[in-house]
């Protein structure tokens, strides 16, 4: 008998082929690199660092990403969430108070973040423990409870950050005021199940995942796991500007602060501007496009910065004499600074002396005066 811990989180992540099959990503291995790296040592937290560190590598079994695409076209089943959610965890006890997850609407889809581990857990409450005012917690059901989140969470952005780096999606935000922020974490062994919510928007973030690349996903999660351990803060503030689906341009803010950390701290931003020109056009006619971006995100970035004014995602901005929505700059800047932040990393990845995503003044020149 082992012990199951998942996070069940709703998403809205698409099959490129609208399938609404699960996709199962394996990051058994990935995890097994990261803790025995040591990432509690890192100088920031994703997680609860004490969990992590208390964590058993040996103890785990497997640990995984399933990725339930939202429903596109077809019969429409409004019960199809529920009905798929509970296919995979089983029902959950009515005294839990855990059924959020049955509102959840037939047309998005979820996710389940998943670590199984060798030894069973025998103190996961039953029904008798919450008769009373207060439940009767066992000490050593706490003390799992808590690490075996950290380690959830830690899975969660690591995840996050090779599927969004390896599809960079552009979209557009409706307003919506019952914006979803929900999810549950369930651990079971045996018989016993046990489940508390645990709310995230993280995976609502719009995703177009290809198939056909699904191997560049794994390639980035691989070459990521090895450098996890690392001080990544680009990455980390990429991550904030894609935490939900509810952006704002704040979030323009988040993309180009990970892109200036890509670079050191005194780099202008002219410097920034042209590196990413150099790195990512593939003609003149390109890079005059690119640049205009750059240019008008970092106005914007000023503007706001300095108080000079806000900006709403539906101001209009002019981009190549025609004007645009303001998001449609934090759409082209998400997929600039993920191509950014992928170079920057292939750069980590070969040099073994390099500890964090960082580009300097060679770099630049390299680029202007390669062969």
């Amino acid at each position: 008998m082992s012990t199951i811990s998942r996070w069940v989180l709703p998403c809205y992540h698409t099959d490129s082929e609208f399938s609404t099959e699960p996709i199962t990503i394996d990051l058994t291995e990935n995890l097994n690199l990261i803790l025995s790296n040591e990432v509690w040592n890192r100088k920031f937290e994703y997680g609860f660092t004490g969990g992590l560190k208390n964590t058993d590598v040996k103890d785990i079994k497997r640990a995984s990403v399933i990725i339930f695409p939202r429903f596109i076209s077809g019969t429409v089943n409004e019960n199809r969430i529920q009905e798929l959610i509970e296919k995979h965890c089983g029902k959950l006890p009515e005294y839990l108070k855990v059924e959020n997850y049955k509102s959840w609407s037939h047309n998005i889809g979820f996710s389940v973040i998943e670590v199984e581990y060798k030894k069973p857990l025998k103190t996961i409450p039953i029904k008798k423990d919450f008769a009373g005012y207060i439940p009767n917690w066992n000490e050593e059901f706490l003390h799992t409870y808590h690490k075996h989140f950290a380690v959830l969470k830690e899975l969660k952005f690591f995840f996050l950050a090779g599927l969004h780096l390896s599809f960079p999606t552009t979209s557009i935000v409706i307003r919506d005021d019952s914006s979803i922020n929900d999810g549950f974490f369930q651990i079971s062994s045996g018989k016993r199940k046990y489940a508390t919510l645990k709310a995230s928007s993280s995976f609502m973030h719009e995703v177009l995942i290809e198939k056909n690349k699904l191997k560049n996903l794994i390639g980035n999660l691989n070459g990521l796991a090895t450098k996890w351990h690392f001080n990544l803060w680009p990455i980390k503030r990429y991550l904030t500007a894609v935490e939900s689906y509810q952006i704002s341009m704040d979030n323009l803010l988040d993309l180009l602060y990970s892109l200036e950390g890509l670079f050191s701290k005194n780099t202008s931003s002219d410097i920034i501007k042209m590196t990413c020109v150099l790195s990512i056009a593939n003609n003149k006619r390109e890079a005059k496009v690119l640049k205009e971006i750059l240019d008008i995100s970092f106005r914007i970035r000023n503007d706001i910065a300095h108080g000079e004014r806000s900006y709403d995602l539906y101001d209009k901005v002019k981009i190549g004499g025609k004007e645009k929505l303001a998001q449609d700059i934090y759409w082209k800047v998400k997929v600039i600074v993920a191509q950014m932040i992928i170079l920057a990393t292939s750069k980590l990845m070969t040099n073994p002396d390099m500890r964090n995503l960082k580009f300097n003044d060679n770099d630049f020149l390299e680029l202007i005066y390669k062969k």
